[in-house]
């Protein structure tokens, strides 16, 4: 048997536990690919591993989350801009290399991250390893697992892209936000969910259209109240605006170009009670025209990578909930075996669809 010397021992635990960008080696890593729009996604073994920029961190995933556009992209031939490509928007993991100005050393910290630069396949997390700002990564606390962390990512931006930015909610300002109202539409879907928490932490009525069924979770994650969707429109909007008497001042869709119009509607049915001009955001699609009486906003999503200031923004105020227990992730789908496992995962979420989850595969 070989000895190892006890320099020799310090030596490797050294290189082991690093320092910048010169201990990772590894050239190489499987990924999920699309070769062809034609062709199904196939696990490669040789795709390689991404350099990193002076700011960047190289993230080693451990669980990776799944989302509608995965599957929606590649079937209906959006958002692929080169062959092959690597698809996935969130992933939670270790940090294994830091580019040469990342001041602190990270090697070794669990993180999770939300990808929104989905041109650039560096930041995709199909794959073993993901790059990412630095400055633009979570630490993940100690209570969540890897499966609880690769929940939050692109849901969470999007969410708050909506509140901070969008919709110019001051969350330092609580008290001025009291008696103000937001309607989700949508509620249990994972950006509603994490809407609701976020708005009702800074202090609005959340009234969320989701399905029964799911009324105990949102309640206990702040909702005010559940109406069921699968009423006619009408009566969706007598109740909702019940709790409402004094109007409605935002209107958030997050399921289709059709639900969108539901929330149009109600919110201009709100001016005609209130004389309040709602404004409103959809996540999948807004109706061709909207009457001036509601106030359209973009979806800045990606903002989030394209001002880094606003993004450690992000960051910081929604660790420092996370870290609190205040902001919950949301529960999971879980799917194990190894990076493979995307693959059946997207099939059963195209098959089946998700409520009041994320799919997530454990690598």
């Amino acid at each position: 048997m070989k000895q190892v010397s006890l320099d020799n021992s310090l030596e490797l635990l050294e290189e082991y536990r690093g320092s910048g960008s010169s201990v990772f080696t590894k050239r190489f890593q499987s990924a999920i690919l699309i070769s062809s729009l034609g062709e199904p996604l196939e696990v490669h073994d040789n795709h390689p591993i991404p350099n990193l920029d002076e700011f960047e961190v190289l993230i080693e995933n451990k669980a990776i989350g799944l989302n509608p556009v995965d599957w929606k992209s590649k079937k209906y031939g959006f958002s692929i801009y080169s062959f092959p490509w690597v698809n996935g928007r969130e992933s939670s993991g270790v940090i294994v290399k830091q580019g040469d100005r990342v001041t602190e050393d990270l090697i070794g910290k669990k993180v999770f991250l939300a990808s929104t630069s989905y041109r650039d396949n560096r930041t995709s997390t199909f794959q073993e390893y993901t790059v990412m700002d630095s400055r633009l990564v979570w630490e993940l606390p100690e209570k969540l697992s890897f499966e609880e962390g690769a929940t939050l990512g692109v849901g969470l931006v999007t969410a708050g892209a909506l509140l901070y930015d969008s919709f110019g909610i001051d969350f330092a300002d609580r008290e001025s936000n009291l008696g103000k109202s937001i309607v989700i539409w949508g509620g249990s879907s994972v950006v509603g969910i994490y809407a609701t928490q976020l708005a009702s932490i800074a202090g609005f009525s959340v009234i969320s259209v989701a399905s029964r069924r799911n009324q105990k979770l949102l309640e206990s994650l702040g909702a005010s109240l559940v109406v069921d969707r699968h009423q006619n429109p009408s009566a969706i909007f007598q109740q909702t605006l019940e709790l409402a008497p004094n109007g409605l001042d935002f209107g958030i869709d997050c399921v289709s170009k059709e639900t969108s119009l539901n929330v149009v509607d109600l919110l201009k049915l709100s001016f005609d009670i209130s004389g309040k001009v709602a404004k409103f955001a959809g996540i999948v699609g807004v109706p061709r025209t909207i009457p001036w009486e509601v106030e359209p906003v973009e979806v800045t999503i990606k903002r989030f990578h394209e001002n880094v200031e606003y993004g450690e923004m992000f960051v910081r105020n929604t660790s420092m909930l996370l870290h609190e227990g205040t902001l919950k992730p949301v529960r999971q789908k879980k799917f194990f075996g190894g990076i493979e496992m995307i693959i059946a995962g997207l099939e059963d979420l195209e098959s089946f669809g998700a409520s009041a989850e994320k799919y997530v595969v454990s690598i």
